[in-house]
């Protein structure tokens, strides 16, 4: 699942599943050119974790990776992995 909204990776975490994967862009420049480079630098680089259950955060600066399930009691984005 690709989104902006913030929500679908918190409420992913928070069910404590292993599936399905979300990419969460959190990008300055939205448009579609730009969030498409970003969406092939995460899939080549992140493809087996994607397969296998994952958050992924994506801003200009970095990726930032959660495996899935989070069984942290925190919940997405209060660790990194």
């Amino acid at each position: 699942m690709l989104t902006s909204d913030l929500d679908f990776g918190e409420l992913l975490a928070l069910s404590r599943a292993g599936l399905p994967s979300v990419i969460v862009f959190r990008l300055k420049d939205m448009r579609p050119e730009n969030v498409q480079r970003y969406l092939t630098h995460v899939l080549a680089s992140l493809a087996t974790a994607l397969d296998r259950g994952a958050i992924v955060s994506v801003t200009e600066r970095r990726c930032h990776l959660h495996h899935l399930p989070i069984e942290h009691a925190g919940g997405f984005g209060s660790t990194a992995q």
